[in-house]
Order: C-alpha cells, then structure tokens, then sequence
C-alpha cells in the first residue's frame, strides 16, 4: 500500500453539524469467496474500529497522536503570543492496517468506528488549555481480494452514516458517557440504519500519511482496588501505587444513576482526596443499569480513586484497574545491596512507563500529558538503555521535525507542538540534535542521522540569529533553565541554556564527521568557543574559579563543556560533600552525578542518592512514593520521570558499561565499573542490538570477583583498579584484589 496515496477514493467522514463522538458505519454486500481483506484506517482523534460487530482493534486510541494539520482558528489566541511561531510546521497522520479477513463473510456485511476527540480535539485541561484541529473524523479503506483473484474496495464516502454515540464529552482530558445511548450492534450486518444521518466530508489534511509503526497503548496488566474510605453515598479507593489507567467501577443502580470518578495521587490524613492532587481528572457515568463502567479513550494519572452515586447506590465498588500504557516492555536489569538505588530503580521504571503514551514520551500523565523536549531529551538515552523503546523514539523524532517551524528554523517546547509551553531553546530545543545522536548511538542506525541533519543545520542557524552577545535570551517569551530546583532558582536560564546548546553543538560536530560533513565542523566551533567566551565573560569568577558563585550545580554545567579550571572541580565536589543533598532542577541533577563521577567523588555521588534530607529520593521513599515527583518538595505531579536521570548511571558506571567513542550499536564497549565503596554487591543487563550484556560483581576474600557476558559480535575490554583485559563473547569471570 502507497501510504502517500492512501486515499484515491476515500474521503474523511464525519458527523454533520456540531457534533463531534460519532457512530459511523458502512453496509455492503461481497457475493465471491473472500481470501484475503485489509482495512486501512485513519482516525482525527481517537476511536474503535468493527466489521460485523467485531472489534479489531486490540489497541486502545486508534490512531496515535500526532502533529496532525493546521491548527484550527479557534486557537488563534494560543498562536499570537508564540514567538518564532506561525503555524509553520509538518504534519503526519498515521494509517493503522488490520487483518479484517475472518471478520467479513460472503453477503451482507458493515464496517462500523466510534470516534472520539483524543488529542485532535482535546477538551479543555486543568488550565482551561485546549487543542483543536478541527472536526473529528474517519477515513477508511477496506481492500478485499476473493479466491478468483478480483479485488475489490470499499470506502468511505458519503455511503457513510453516522448516529450520535453514547459520548458527551470524549477528550483527552475529560471523558462523559450516557450509557443509555450506546448501540452495542451498531456495526454488524444485519443493523438497520435508516434512521442515521448522511455524513459531512471534510476538507483532506495535507499531511504526510504513514504507516503505524510505534508501540500502542494496551492494557498491560491489572491491579486490585482496596476501600480505604467510605462516606455518604461515595467511596474512595486505593490501587497501592501511582498508576495510568482506568478503574473498573461495579454498581446495582436504576438506569439514569449519575456515577462521578475523580482521581487522585494523594489523600489526606482523614482519607478524602487531596484536591490539589486531583487536577480536575473527572469521569462521569449516566447508566443504563448495567454493572461495569470503564473509560474508553483516555487514561488519567491517579493513586485514589473516588466514586460517587448522587442516587446512594449501595452497590458501588471497585474491585481492579486496568494498567494502561504504551506496550513498551523493560529489557533491563539492576539489583544491588543498596535497597535505596534499588527504590530508584523501580520508581523510575513504573514512571517512565506511566509516561510512555500514545506514541509519545510525556512529562506528566494526568496535568498536561505533553512530549516535552527538554524531559524527554534529558532521558532519551537511559529510555533507549533500559526499555525496548526504540519505534517509540523513531516515531517521537518524527514529531520533533515536525514541530520544528520551517520558516525560522525554530524548534518547539513540545512534541507534537502544544502551542504556549514553555521551555527553553537549549535545554528543549536542542532535543533535534541530542535524540537522533541518541538513537543513533544506541541503535547504530546512521539512517537517523541523514535524515535529522539538515533539521539540525536549520535550527543551528536560527540559535545563532537570536543570541545576542552569544548567550540564549528571549526577551518576549518565557525561557527556563534548570527549571524546578527547590527553593528559588539561582543560575540564570540564559547560562543553563547556552551551556546545554554548548553540549549539543559538541555532538553535532560527532554527527558531522559521521556524515562525512567536515565542511560544517569549522562553523560549529566557532560558535562553540564564541558562546564559551560570552560564558566565561559573563559567569566565571576569576578570583574563586566557580560559575554562577558556585551554585545549584552551576560548575558541573561549565565542567561539562570543557570550562572551568582545577578551582571548578574542587569547588564542586566539595560544595556536594558538605551540602549532602540535592539543590539542582531538571538537568543539573543529572549532570551533578556524572561530573562527580568523572572527578572520581562516587561516595559523594552515593551519599546524594541515599541522601535523607528534603531534597532526596528517600523523602519520597519514605512518604511511600511508589513513582517519582516534579519537585523534591511539593511538586506538583507526582508521577514525573525527569529526577530518574542518574538512574542512567547505573548502567554507565556501577556496572560500567560504556561504547567507546566511535561505536554505535554497541560494537564496541568498555565494562569499566566505578567504585562505590557503600556497595558490595551489584548485577543487572541491557539489551541491544547485538544482544544482552550482563555485569555482576560481589566482594569476596580473594577481591572483588566480576562476572561479564559478551553477546556474539561485540568487542568488548574490562578495565577496574588498574586490571585490564580483551573480553571474549560469553561469560568470563574476573577477579580483583581491591
């Protein structure tokens, strides 16, 4: 199938008039022996898909999100404040395919889709922010070959027709059903129709159209509910860890009951909802007497879940929830003697996957559920370490290119792009180069990198149009930096920014020379050592060595591009060694632990992630968190995956398993674990390209003994405590004196 000429004859469908949940079916008669039949759909929103009143589509929201077309005008209000903004970008729709050849049979048959507004047309969130493409809708095309090899199609067009669902409202945000107006067999052969409506086409999006080729959302497993609360006439439930998903609600009411769902992270010390925790999360039943009430095209983000019956339904329950995500597994390992990191692991593992969604690496799961660029970014590289992620990543780098404006070269907060987040153009924006070198080191596909450059090349000379004094500063637009360190932030985001665009200019020089684009490299150092300059000039403290008086981790910024003196180092570690806790934001955290590796300060390093204080994974541990927060005190979320980034060096340096500099797909690697002298037992595995790559080690009486698998293909060295040795494919085990 040409999917850039998927259409020819079909058309988007849609309901008439102003309504946007429809039913919309289609009847038709096959006279020959069936052999083989595909049905190509494209759904505006989100939906479900049936021929003969079977449902095909196992995966929830049909069809992942993306940067669908133009926005319509409705948010023009959104657009004219954005700046370097107008609506410039790419656009992709995906087709998803289905095997629809055991669900038709010879004579009559239907196919039939609901339609929901998804992110096409979101509802408004907590802030009153909507996203509005336009009219939802449904393009479809059946393709039938019969056993004499003729083949046949079958459409959509104004065969089409559509009834109003049982969906009062069917966002991304909000989700209402009257239960009453469902048509259970609205989609099988044998439904009469002639009481529904002629459909609307709708004008097409011109769009790049593209095959399905990401992780779904799925119901991944179940957890059960326990009462923890009860009132008049409602009940509050807890599912025993921070969740995305959708809670199965059991009641004995008369039809017309009203059942209210809100959700929660938090409850108070008397049991109620925390309401600064429930972020306007709502979903309300009209029923029509039947015992099973679920969510169908949204998730939300929740801990607690309470249930209300204005009529006091004394049958009101909750037994279970389903966990819903993208089907995106963990391929990784790691358990030590150390029950903290251990925390850290797992927590980070349930928020990331809480936060893989619809094709997209969010930020948060119930708040504004958007890709942004400078969390997902930060973590792309330990996603690609620890998930088998990678067709959720390629899809998200399509998504990146999309958002970037083709008129300025400038590139979005988010993506897809939701006009009026903010961010900042380093830390964010530098996403188009980072992710694709990312990928391509995990990966080796330098095919990425091709086809990213000139996306790159394009927004590297938009950043040096708009840095005045070569350093970021944006006068008419929000700009953070290392955004949510506890207290007031005291590194200006214009350092942050320019340090981080420092980084990425670095790795686009790698990316240059991979391609074989030395001709650019002059260029790029150039404005690396002009921004380096404008750094020193602006923020290096001749007299004490320390960037930005030393504080929130501003010397392991500097550090990380090659600033700084002996002072800096110095300055760092034993800033660390005394505070015993974290004060850094969203990317100084990470780079925090691993220029204090690189000095060698592991025990200070360890001393942060077992750290009590406040400002410490612990904290959270102890108030039993069961996922990661937005803040490390009083976030606002608490299922934000952006403080795990040190989790990534529990791969890199406890086990130590490094690529070299030129490899790329794992070719080549160094297992070169640090010393961390709190542990005395560690294990764990990745799995790449070529394989899973395995490190464990206990202490012993005869030394630290290390056992090492090499997958086939890998060239692989060990290297700890001055011992070093070629490593064959296999497992080898090493032993050494400490």
């Amino acid at each position: 199938m040409d999917f850039e000429n998927f259409f020819e004859k079909a058309e988007y469908v849609s309901a008439s008039g102003e309504y946007y949940f429809p039913y919309v079916r289609k009847s038709f008669y096959i006279e020959k022996v069936i052999k083989k039949a595909t049905l190509f759909v494209s759904i505006l929103g989100f939906g479900e898909v049936y021929v003969n009143g079977e449902r095909l589509n196992e995966e929830l929201y049909v069809s992942t999100y993306s940067q669908y077309n133009k926005q319509f005008p409705s948010d023009a209000n959104a657009l004219e404040d954005e700046a370097f903004f107008g609506d410039e970008v790419d656009y992709t729709i995906y087709v998803t395919s289905y095997d629809a050849t055991s669900a038709l049979k010879q004579g009559k048959n239907a196919v039939g889709f609901l339609v929901a507004g998804g992110w096409y047309r979101s509802g408004k969130d907590m802030y009153g922010n909507f996203r509005n493409y336009g009219k939802t809708g449904v393009c479809f095309r059946l393709v039938i070959e019969t056993e004499d090899g003729e083949k046949t199609e079958v459409v959509s067009d104004m065969g089409c027709r559509f009834y109003e669902s049982f969906l009062l409202e069917g966002g991304i945000f909000h989700e209402e059903q009257d239960e009453r107006k469902e048509i259970v067999e609205f989609a099988s052969a044998d439904y009469d129709d002639r009481a529904w409506h002629a459909v609307e086409i709708l004008k097409r999006p011109q769009a790049k159209y593209l095959p399905l080729d990401c992780p779904v959302n799925k119901v991944i497993r179940e957890v059960e509910a326990k009462l923890v609360k009860q009132g008049k006439n409602y009940k509050i439930f807890d599912m025993g860890e921070n969740l995305t998903g959708v809670p199965v609600i059991l009641s004995s009411g008369k039809v017309g009951d009203k059942i209210v769902c809100r959700y929660s992270e938090e409850i108070l010390d008397g049991g109620e909802l925390n309401p600064k925790n429930v972020f306007a999360q709502e979903t309300t039943f009209i029923t029509d007497g039947r015992k099973e009430h679920k969510l169908r095209f949204t998730w939300h983000g929740f801990r607690y879940v309470q249930i209300s019956s204005e009529q006091g339904d004394e049958g009101l329950d909750c037994k279970r929830c389903k966990v819903v995500h993208a089907d995106v597994r963990n391929t990784s390992e790691f358990e030590s003697d150390s029950e903290m990191l251990n925390w850290l692991y797992k927590a980070y593992e349930r928020t990331q996957l809480c936060n893989y969604q619809c094709g997209v690496p969010t930020d948060c799961p119930q708040i504004e559920r958007k890709g942004y660029t400078g969390d997902g970014q930060l973590l792309c590289e330990l996603g690609m370490t620890m998930f088998d992620a990678k067709r959720l990543y390629k899809k998200w780098l399509r998504d990146i290119f999309d958002s970037q404006d083709q008129k300025s070269g400038f590139v979005q907060y988010t993506a897809p792009c939701f006009i009026g987040c903010a961010g900042g153009p380093g830390g964010w924006s530098v996403a188009i180069i980072t992710v694709p070198y990312a990928y391509y080191k995990a990966y080796g596909e330098i095919e990425v990198l091709k086809e990213a450059y000139p996306y790159m090349k394009k927004y590297v000379g938009f950043m040096r149009d708009h840095m005045p004094c070569d350093l970021i500063i944006y006068k008419n637009r929000e700009c953070l930096g290392d955004w949510n360190a506890p207290g007031r932030e005291l590194i200006p985001s214009r350092f942050a920014n320019t340090c981080m665009f420092v980084a990425a200019l670095e790795k686009l020089i790698k990316i240059a020379c991979v391609l074989g684009k030395e001709e650019d490299v002059a260029g790029y150092k150039q404005t690396i050592d002009r921004c380096k300059k404008a750094i020193d000039d602006a923020f290096f403290d001749e007299n004490t060595g320390d960037y930005c008086w030393g504080e929130q981790a501003a010397n392991a910024f500097a550090l990380r591009i090659g600033l700084g003196d002996e002072r800096t180092k110095k300055n760092l570690a034993a800033r660390y060694r005394e505070l015993k806790r974290f004060d850094t934001g969203i990317f100084g955290t990470r780079y925090l632990v691993e220029e204090l590796i690189k000095l060698g300060e592991t025990d200070v390093v360890y001393g942060l992630l077992d750290s009590d204080d406040f400002a410490s994974y612990k904290t959270w541990k102890k108030e039993g968190a069961t996922t990661l927060q937005e803040a490390w005190k009083y976030g606002r979320s608490h299922n934000h995956p952006m403080f795990g980034s040190p989790v990534l060096t529990y791969f890199t340096d406890i086990l130590g398993i490094k690529q070299t500099e030129e490899s790329a797909g794992y070719r080549e690697i160094v297992i070169a674990p640090q010393v961390f002298s709190a542990l005395k037992r560690v294990r764990g595995s990745i799995l790449t390209e070529r394989g899973r790559i395995a490190v464990a080690y206990e202490d012993t009486p005869c030394g630290r003994k290390f056992t090492v698998t090499i997958p086939e293909g890998v060239r692989a060295k060990f290297s700890f405590a001055g011992v070093k040795k070629e490593l064959p494919c296999g497992k080898t085990e090493v032993v050494v004196a400490l």
